[in-house]
């Protein structure tokens, strides 16, 4: 399969999966099945280098968050973990869960939150809208799915081989910045007509009601 990788300033040597602990989904090297998000991360940096990679997953230890209420949930929880362990101080459960994910598969596949959906999701972390504003939010955001590689198996040549690698384009750069101020704006002015939406419905759970369900299974 095809993927696509930004970088602010090119891949030095074997890929590996290097980023910084405090991504999304942990440690590793990031990689996107559309090449909008990537282009976005890297536009504005002089040194970027945006790759065409071909990633064959099979013979991987895989997860992947499905598009169900369960699974996005815990697409949501597994983000505020990496962001943010004291978030979870005293849920071992949910520490146990998530250092899980972090440690036994090769591959994590889930959708992508970019900086338009960081504030929400913050504000969800926060207790200051319900689950269902975030995920309605959620729905707004369509930049595909981001497949993480957490392992050196997963990132060794039996799996992954670039296939290309440019700079953009002006118009690639000029489009990828407008569209992600396109996406900010658009999050931000729509955000109280979907906590509005939600304000009466008793159905809706806050992160601390999820976090004490979920140490209770």
């Amino acid at each position: 399969m095809i993927l696509y990788h930004g970088s602010k300033s090119g891949i030095k040597g074997q890929i590996a999966p290097g980023s910084r602990e405090r991504c999304d989904f942990g440690k590793g090297f990031y990689l996107g099945d559309m090449p909008e998000q990537p282009q976005g991360l890297i536009a504005e940096h002089k040194d970027h280098v945006f790759y065409e990679i071909d990633f064959q997953p099979e013979g991987l230890n895989t997860k992947e968050f499905g598009d169900d209420y369960a699974d996005q949930i815990d697409w949501a929880l597994f983000i505020a973990y990496n962001r943010d362990k004291t978030l979870f101080t005293g849920n071992d459960i949910l520490i146990q869960k998530y250092e899980m994910y972090n440690n036994t598969y090769d591959v994590i596949i889930g959708l992508i939150a970019d900086d338009s959906m960081i504030p929400t999701l913050t504000q969800f972390f926060n207790g200051d809208i319900s689950d269902k504003v975030m995920l309605e939010c959620l729905k707004m955001v369509r930049l595909g799915k981001q497949y993480v590689l957490k392992t050196a198996k997963a990132c060794s040549n039996d799996h992954i081989k670039i296939i290309s690698s440019r700079t953009l384009t002006f118009k690639e750069k000029k489009m990828a910045t407008a569209q992600a101020s396109h996406r900010k704006d658009r999050m931000s002015s729509e955000l109280s007509a979907i906590k509005a939406r939600y304000r009466r419905d008793p159905s809706v759970k806050y992160f601390d009601e999820i976090i004490e369900e979920c140490n209770k299974c």
